[in-house]
């Protein structure tokens, strides 16, 4: 915003010291133009000359780097080998793919017995 505002600065305040737009009388006589140019232009200088210092003041940065070490786990690294093996044991008591369990209803619907639900 500021680079903007001291270009529109710097040309206003060079318009007004070239004369390059005649200025109604009412306002000729009213303000000197020659000074109020350089005001312009040298606050247009000013708003420029900021704008770019805090560009690049925003712009620089600085990087953490983070660096961790592992001890060994029981798989060899840090997280075992990727990706895992099958498990060596079966977890839990779930038969084997395909095969029903035992003891469960083959022919219950979710959501039946519920209120609400289907029968």
């Amino acid at each position: 915003m500021t680079i903007g505002l001291g270009i529109i600065l710097l040309v206003l305040g060079l318009i007004l010291l070239t004369s390059a737009v005649d200025l109604p009388d009412e306002v000729a006589n009213a303000i000197a133009s020659e000074p109020l140019g350089w005001i312009f232009v040298i606050a247009g200088g000013l708003a420029i000359v900021i704008g770019v210092l805090l560009s690049v003041n925003r712009s620089q940065h600085t990087t953490a780097v983070e660096h961790r070490q592992y001890e060994p786990g029981p798989y060899g690294g840090p997280q075992g080998p990727y990706p895992p093996g099958p498990p060596s044991q079966p977890q839990g008591n779930y038969p084997p793919a395909g095969q029903p369990m035992q003891g469960a209803p083959h022919a219950q619907h979710f959501g039946a017995g519920h209120p609400g639900g289907r029968a």
